[in-house]
């Protein structure tokens, strides 16, 4: 029997409909391949030997991309997706397979992407870091909307290729206590007098509380503050209220937002707004990894590039004599001073930036001479710096990645300049996903 699918938005006038194609091979992002008309179509939701019915969605010159119809015959590893949202939101499209499937894909597509960009195949792969498959995620942002129709505020993820939101009830990838607040946080908006100049609403599980941050884009009400506070008092939460980038107020009793590394004897201070590892299981293990490839010692001089608030800068300043932190938003470089001090570490020096600016990297603190080097670019990479961390010549390089494409793109002028891969490993940031980070490690002698 076969099993139906909802087909993506798409332009009818591209909507074109296709038979029993067959399922060849599945890209790095999970999505099934075949070749249609010479070009390559990619089939969101497809396993490999699966026979579907689909619809094109976009034809490109170069690619099709096509929707699920239905699945006339089905593979062996496909099963039931566990949320209630999977066929409209846009956010996890791998729930099809179990997560050891998913974590094959990646570790698939992340040597086929080594050997594509870096032009340098691995002969394997280490161990992936991996967690629970749900209920992991920490910290998530939902779209918010005022229908002029139904009076009523929406807020959800947004739908797959839309701007549109879905109507959310709940997001078993959110850590249990955030996914509990959806439907009441709902409510809450539906109440509020501004309600029509809501933006965006964001939820964040620190260890120590459970924060929420609201932008709006009119002053709210002495009324609606009187409502948030009321309800954060019952959901014991605090709450925030945004009204431009620069200006957060929080709205109950001020309290710090801390996150820790135990095993680093490590705790961070950050606020509502700023970036945060969403996965706090797989921070662990990534920051402890990447501490053991770099085989410290407490005579080293290390240089940590996109450092952040001084997730790895810190758990390192542990172990060596010295630490560099490098950074380009200034906030952030204030933040990790900040913690340093909170964890009483004087062998850190934090330094605002602009790494993909070759000017600054004439900077003092880029002339020192590292025994080693950590970077944790965002995920456009970190092309422009390559040269220059190559240059200095350190024994260990440990590049950590959220796009394995650019990893590999930047990788390749490590390997050309006499470094070795010695290590590469996929770390499950994102089960249910097709979102992949990496870690690298490169050696020379």
């Amino acid at each position: 029997m076969a099993q139906f699918f909802k087909a993506s938005r798409t332009n009818k006038q591209n909507n074109k409909i296709i038979k029993h194609c067959q399922i060849d091979k599945l890209d790095h992002q999970g999505r099934g391949m075949l070749f249609h008309q010479n070009k390559p179509m990619f089939v969101e939701g497809g396993l490999v030997g699966e026979i579907v019915d689909v619809s094109i969605d976009e034809d490109k010159k170069r690619y099709k991309k096509a929707s699920i119809l239905a699945i006339q015959q089905k593979s062996d590893l496909r099963i039931e997706p566990n949320c209630d949202h999977y066929q409209e939101c846009g956010g996890c499209h791998l729930q099809h397979v179990e997560q050891a499937s998913q974590i094959e894909i990646k570790q698939t597509g992340l040597m086929t992407l080594f050997e594509r960009f870096a032009k340098h195949k691995p002969t394997q792969l280490e161990a992936t870091l991996k967690s629970d498959a749900w209920g992991y995620r920490r910290c998530a942002r939902f779209g918010v909307m005022y229908d002029k129709k139904t009076k009523k505020v929406q807020m959800g993820l947004r739908r797959s290729a839309s701007n549109e939101l879905i109507n959310q009830q709940k997001c078993p990838v959110l850590k249990p206590a955030l996914s509990q607040l959806i439907l009441p946080l709902k409510a809450l908006l539906n109440q509020l007098q501004g309600k029509m100049a809501l933006g965006h609403i964001e939820l964040v599980e620190a260890d120590n509380t459970v924060a929420v941050l609201l932008r709006h884009l009119k002053p709210l009400s002495e009324q609606d503050i009187a409502l948030i506070i009321a309800f954060s008092a019952e959901h014991q939460l605090h709450f925030y209220a945004q009204s431009s980038p620069t200006d957060i107020q929080c709205l109950t009793e001020q309290h710090k937002l801390t996150y820790s590394l135990a095993e680093q004897d490590c705790e961070f201070e950050f606020n509502i707004d700023d970036f945060l590892q969403v996965n706090a299981d797989i921070n662990k293990q990534m920051v402890q990894q990447a501490i053991s490839w770099l085989e410290l010692k407490n005579t080293d001089h290390v240089l940590d590039l996109f450092c952040g608030l001084g997730n790895f800068t810190l758990p390192i300043a542990k172990n060596v004599k010295q630490v560099v932190a490098v950074e380009g938003i200034q906030k952030m470089v204030d933040r990790g001073a900040q913690n340093a001090l909170h964890c009483h570490l004087t062998n850190v020096a934090f330094y605002q930036a602009d790494l993909s600016d070759l000017n600054e990297l004439k900077a003092d603190w880029a002339q020192q001479r590292y025994d080693k080097i950590l970077l944790d670019p965002a995920r456009a990479g970190a092309a422009e710096c390559m040269a220059f961390v190559a240059n200095k010549k350190p024994s260990h390089i440990v590049y950590v990645s959220c796009d394995p494409v650019t990893l590999a793109r930047d990788s390749a002028l490590l390997l050309e300049q006499g470094y070795t891969l010695a290590k590469l490993g996929l770390i499950d940031m994102f089960p249910q996903t097709a979102h992949m980070e990496s870690m690298a490690l490169f050696t020379k002698k």
